[in-house]
């Protein structure tokens, strides 16, 4: 099966599947825009996290290197909450074409993730980040630092919204796909 120029790995959150409903609704999004969506589960849902998230990352690049023998020439990464950690964790260290997290759980409280941080701190590539303004798991303090830092790093801010976007995914969803779309359709 032949992929399309341009294609986004969609990574769900925390013990979500190919089938979360952010993920069907960026599916949608994205493919009005001329990019495929190819969302994924990780293998270890319903069981904690492996060991340095070497499963979920290798899960990340076998759908990427899919992607690509199937003829994409574009691939970005995208990630509700634990799925955009996972794929900032990736994108680190092998940047894809872009890089959007949906709701960055950088900083639960009293639980600070300092490898999400560095990951965030050194990616090369284009970056998008939608948070919430009331986001717990994800302050914003710590992700306008980032953002101030690395010049690829752009943050929309949800007023009023938390981690779970709420009413407020539509927007999300519209933001991602806009911001995907200028940056890998046009090119």
């Amino acid at each position: 099966m032949s992929a399309p120029a341009a294609l986004a790995i969609l990574a769900p959150g925390y013990g979500g599947t190919s089938q979360q409903p952010i993920l069907q609704a960026l599916g949608s999004a994205l493919g009005g825009r001329g990019i495929g969506a190819q969302p994924i589960t990780f293998s270890t849902r319903g069981r904690r996290p492996s060991p340095d998230y070497q499963v979920e990352l290798d899960d990340l690049r076998q759908a990427r290197d899919r992607a690509c023998r199937d003829g994409a020439r574009q691939v970005a990464l995208v990630g509700r909450s634990f799925g955009g950690r996972m794929c900032a964790l990736l994108a680190a260290s092998d940047p894809p074409a872009g890089l959007v997290v949906l709701g960055h759980p950088i900083a639960p409280p009293g639980r600070p993730r300092p490898a999400d941080a560095a990951a965030l701190a050194s990616v090369t590539c284009p970056t998008l980040i939608v948070q919430g303004e009331r986001d717990e798991l994800g302050p914003l303090a710590v992700l306008e630092r980032l953002a101030a830092q690395n010049p690829r790093i752009e943050l929309v801010v949800l007023p009023g919204v938390g981690h779970a976007f709420g009413r407020a995914e539509p927007v999300a969803v519209a933001r991602a796909a806009d911001w995907l779309a200028a940056r890998l359709v046009s090119r």
